[in-house]
Formats: structure tokens, C-alpha cells, sequence
């Protein structure tokens, strides 16, 4: 850099107070390793190559960044930047992203944060693919390259149309009853598809699918016209059953219970602000069910807060 500066050898040997063969010798054996040629000596000393302009260019930027890294070490967390990806599933997605966010922002306001959201089978591909850093996941399956933490459990109930008037409903519905509904429930490898016909086949029930629909909400607004029964979380339907738009059964006889976990790749180390982020994620969900904003759901073990 000091010789690009005094424009030869030369000079830029008696500014260094180095011999000018040590600084000759220092100079080839980097353009050797580098396969390239620096500089161009000439009747009055070098110039840079495009080669050269590049190099020093870059190092400029190296060393900016490292007389910048005491000041950025020293300084208060706040002042952290960085950027991390996301991922959640709709309905979980609605009742945790917003406040994860928000606390991110008040945390570390120069870190960034990117929200994707996806049914848990296209986060799981995502993860492994290292475009996400952190995901909400529902039932997952065991996968070599992501590790998993389950933290919460919620109990699935069967939702059906609203009851007309003066008609019973039962509280509670057995496995083997599943068969007399016409169900509408989403396609494979849906995570909620997964997990309710693997404990059919446990329990030996057999499913009359009539549609097969992945969005949640759209799946709902069939169901409150009649088009069949399905099978959700608690809480994805307890406003709607509350409001008397949808009748709710638990499921008896089991009961099916859906788990809810975090999922990072497992083969990357992750970065201080991936692990920033999946302590938040915890504590956020951990307070949404303490606040009875995840009815239905319980916090596995280790992560009560």
C-alpha cells in the first residue's frame, strides 16, 4: 500500500524504514501467491496494475474493518448489525412474527430481519437449503440436517359447521367416528396431513377425505359452509367457535396432540444473532401461551419461562 502511495520502491522503502531488497522480496512473494502481477516498474518508478487497483482496494476495506472492530466490540449490543431469516408457518406466523419483530427492533434496531412464510414441509426444505436460519415448524419429521426443539404441544379438535338451531353437538368425538365425516383437510406432505394419518392408521380409523386444501383459512370458510368437517389446532379455530361459526369435537381416544418446535441447520454453526433470535422466539411463544394468547397450548418442560 505504501509503495502505490510513493510511486517507487525507493521512496516507499525510506518511509518504512525498510531495506529496499526486504521490501522488493516481501512484494514478489505476494504476487506469487496470488498469481498476479501488482505492480508495473517503469524508468521512474511502479504504477498499479487492475490487479494491483483491485488488491488495494480491498485492502483498504480489511483494514478499515479491523481499526473499526475495537470500538464495535466495546460498544453496547444495541449497535449490533447483522441480518437473519425467519421462517413460520401461517397461522403460528400471525401470532408470534409481529412481536418477534418488534422486539428485535428494540434489541438490536441495526440487525434486520426477514419474515418468510411457508407450510412446514417448504420451511423444512428451506432450512436445509440454508435459506432460513431459523424456523417455526409443525410436527416435523426427523431430518439429518436440522436440529430440532420441540417447546410446546396443542391438542387438535375436529371443526364443523355451525349447529342449527336447537341441534346437540357432542363435546367429544372417538376415532373410529372420523370415518361417517367428509373431511377437508390439506394435501401431503402437509405437516397437519402427516400427523393426522399417521394416528389413523395407529388407531385404525379410516378417513373419507372429500378435499384437499393447504390454506387454513380457506379451509375454514368451507367448512362454515357446509362442505364438510376438518381437522385443526385448538387454537386455529377457537375465535371462530367462540363466535358460534364453527362446532368444535375433541378428539377422544386417543387425543391428538400437534408439537410445535424450532428448527436450525444442523451442520452450520450458527451465528450470535441466530441464536439471539431463537432465545426470542422461545421467550415469545413461551409468553404467548402464559398470556392465553395460543389456547389449547402447552409449553414442553425446559422452556417455561
Amino acid at each position: 500500500m505504501q509503495v502505490a502511495r510513493a510511486g517507487s520502491l525507493s521512496r516507499a522503502s525510506t518511509m518504512l524504514n525498510v531495506a529496499q531488497s526486504a521490501l522488493s522480496r516481501q512484494l514478489m512473494k505476494l504476487e506469487d501467491e496470488l498469481g498476479v502481477a501488482l505492480l508495473v516498474r517503469h524508468g521512474r518508478g511502479v504504477r498499479l496494475t487492475r490487479a494491483g487497483t483491485t488488491f488495494l482496494e480491498h485492502a483498504h476495506a480489511v483494514l478499515l474493518q479491523i481499526d473499526q472492530m475495537p470500538g464495535a466490540v466495546r460498544s453496547p449490543d444495541s449497535s449490533f448489525a447483522g441480518h437473519i431469516v425467519l421462517g413460520v408457518p401461517p397461522v403460528a406466523g400471525l401470532r408470534i412474527a409481529p412481536s418477534v419483530v418488534v422486539e428485535l427492533r428494540k434489541r438490536w434496531p441495526q440487525a434486520s430481519v426477514q419474515v418468510r412464510e411457508g407450510i412446514s414441509s417448504s420451511l423444512e426444505e428451506w432450512l436445509l437449503d440454508r435459506r432460513l436460519d431459523i424456523a417455526v415448524l409443525y410436527n416435523p419429521p426427523p431430518l439429518d440436517g436440522i436440529a430440532l426443539a420441540p417447546i410446546l404441544h396443542e391438542r387438535m379438535v375436529v371443526a364443523g359447521p355451525p349447529a342449527k338451531r336447537g341441534e346437540a353437538v357432542a363435546e367429544t368425538i372417538r376415532w373410529r367416528e372420523l370415518a361417517g365425516l367428509s373431511l377437508i383437510l390439506p394435501s401431503l406432505p402437509h405437516s397437519n396431513r402427516r400427523l393426522i394419518e399417521q394416528a389413523a392408521i395407529q388407531n385404525g380409523a379410516r378417513l373419507n377425505v372429500a378435499f384437499e386444501v393447504d390454506s387454513v383459512s380457506m379451509t375454514k370458510a368451507m367448512v362454515k359452509r357446509g362442505l364438510g368437517a376438518t381437522i385443526l389446532a385448538y387454537a386455529a379455530v377457537a375465535a371462530e367457535a367462540k363466535r358460534g361459526e364453527l362446532t368444535l369435537r375433541s378428539i377422544e381416544r386417543p387425543p391428538l396432540i400437534s408439537t410445535v418446535s424450532i428448527g436450525m441447520p444442523r451442520e452450520r454453526q450458527p451465528t450470535w444473532l441466530a441464536e439471539e433470535l431463537l432465545a426470542l422466539v422461545r421467550e415469545v411463544i413461551a409468553q404467548s401461551v402464559a398470556d392465553g394468547d395460543w389456547p389449547g397450548a402447552k409449553i414442553i418442560g425446559d422452556y417455561v419461562r
